[in-house]
């Protein structure tokens, strides 16, 4: 049990307080994905706990950049604002992306499968209801999944599975 619990983050007091937070955004995130009625408070609260997460604890700013154009793309639905989402959308996802890229962030193959996920995701997001947003959506999350793999995230690596499944439902009913 105590390897498994290690496997998960739960190592020292320290990162029980911040995989515990992560796994409760994680959860918010997947009810948010199950639950239309929830959807538009927990596609806000569930990614910002995950911003935090991952820009405070992790210091993955691939990550810490998708859950704050998650966050902020939620927050835009929540408070209805759809004529000016995808714009604000793609200028974030542009302005990180390019951040990522000045500051380093982005070197090495690992680094790029987990970018072109934030970007496939950040896309995803402005085409929606579209179909293609969710086949777009579905092949960001895909390298979401393989950037958390690689660098054992586990909470990204089960919500991004989630998340993909998620959109390739979506995209087969559509």
């Amino acid at each position: 049990m105590k390897e498994f619990l290690s496997i998960l983050g739960f190592t020292d007091l320290t990162s029980i307080c911040w995989n515990t937070l992560a796994y409760i955004g994680m959860i918010l995130i997947i009810v948010a994905v199950i639950s239309p009625r929830l959807q538009k408070h927990f596609f806000v609260w569930g990614p910002l706990v995950l911003l935090f997460y991952a820009g405070l604890y992790l210091h993955n700013y691939i990550l810490a950049g998708l859950q704050l154009t998650i966050t902020v793309s939620g927050a835009l639905n929540l408070f209805n604002i759809k004529k000016w989402s995808p714009h604000v959308v793609v200028a974030l996802a542009a302005l990180i992306y390019a951040t990522l890229l000045i500051t380093g962030q982005i070197s090495g193959l690992w680094p790029i499968v987990g970018s072109l996920g934030l970007l496939g995701i950040a896309l995803g997001l402005t085409q929606l209801p579209k179909k293609k947003g969710f086949a777009i959506m579905s092949l960001g999350g895909l390298l979401i999944v393989v950037y958390a793999f690689v660098l054992q995230i586990w909470v990204f690596f089960v919500l991004n599975i989630i998340f993909f499944a998620a959109n390739i439902l979506k995209l087969l009913k559509k």
